[in-house]
């Protein structure tokens, strides 16, 4: 027997063929895992990973849970893989700021506030906490503050397109119109020509009192995506404050048309009931899910 182990090598202990079953598991339960996530299984895919973590702990695979727990509407879940991966991994900034980003998504404000904080004291020089300080600010309704932390995204990132956009909506809701007007211009200079911006821009106009610049952007809105309820609203009211009524009207019912709204509750609209209809329109542009998200 000691011929036999000396010329074929040292004989596995149990501890060492308990590892490799335990490698070999992993492997396969990760490779089961992300195929599942590619063909849809999510469910599967999600208890594959889980399992496979259970076994093994590997950062890969982690924050590859994590993505697929917050595609698959658990924003809890994705939380508490991304608390283990800033906990793992104390010095990587893309966790702190990936854990900010579902905290938002959840209204956890104060939670959120450390781990952008958390990301800054990895690294000073990023833009992305700064950017998503002001998004809650925003949402908060602190736009003196939403100014303030997306000015210094845009000193980290001078070409933070992201950034601009939400400093001129903040800067708008401050009624500082040539500031914010100035933001979205960049944006269209640099080709960030996108539906939000151009709506910003017919708002500006039209806080100019500039009617003929907001119809032309509006209009512009709507080529951009025919689904848009507030351009429809806003080019109607438009219209109905110059006094062409039946302009306005059919801009509404090509809404309501566009929308797949009844037909039948465009009638109030002759009078007016626009900032009404605005809910109405929302609903209904989300029921119909025009991008299938």
């Amino acid at each position: 027997m000691g011929f036999f182990k000396s010329l074929f090598g040292k004989e596995e202990t149990p501890e060492e063929k308990k590892e490799q079953s335990e490698q070999y598991q992993f492997e396969v339960l990760t490779y089961d895992g992300t195929q599942a996530l590619r063909v849809g299984k999510t469910d599967y895919g999600i208890a594959c990973l889980t399992r496979a973590l259970e076994i093994k702990e590997d950062e890969d695979t982690r924050r590859t849970l994590a993505s697929a727990l917050l595609h698959n509407d658990n924003p809890e879940g994705a939380q508490e893989q991304y608390e283990k991966l800033c906990e793992l991994f104390p010095h990587e900034a893309a966790y702190p700021i990936a854990l900010a980003e579902v905290l938002f998504q959840q209204e956890e404000y104060d939670m959120m506030q450390m781990a952008c904080q958390r990301a800054l004291d990895i690294n000073a020089e990023l833009a992305m906490p700064h950017y998503l300080l002001a998004k809650k600010a925003t949402a908060q309704d602190h736009f003196e503050q939403a100014v303030e932390e997306a000015t210094a995204a845009i000193n980290a990132k001078d070409d933070y397109a992201d950034a601009y956009q939400l400093r001129a909506e903040a800067l708008f809701a401050l009624k500082q119109v040539e500031e914010a007007e100035r933001d979205v211009n960049f944006l269209l200079e640099h080709g960030c020509d996108t539906d939000e911006v151009l709506q910003q821009k017919a708002l500006i106009c039209e806080a100019q009192n500039k009617d003929e610049d907001a119809i032309l952007y509006y209009n512009k809105v709507l080529e951009e995506n025919p689904f848009f309820p507030n351009a429809y609203i806003g080019l109607s009211g438009i219209y109905k404050k110059l006094g062409r009524d039946e302009e306005a009207k059919k801009t509404m019912a090509e809404a309501m048309e566009q929308l797949g709204a009844n037909p039948e509750d465009a009638k109030g609209l002759a009078e007016g009931e626009f900032v009404s209809m605005e809910e109405y329109m929302k609903n209904a542009y989300n029921a119909i899910n025009p991008f299938g998200l």
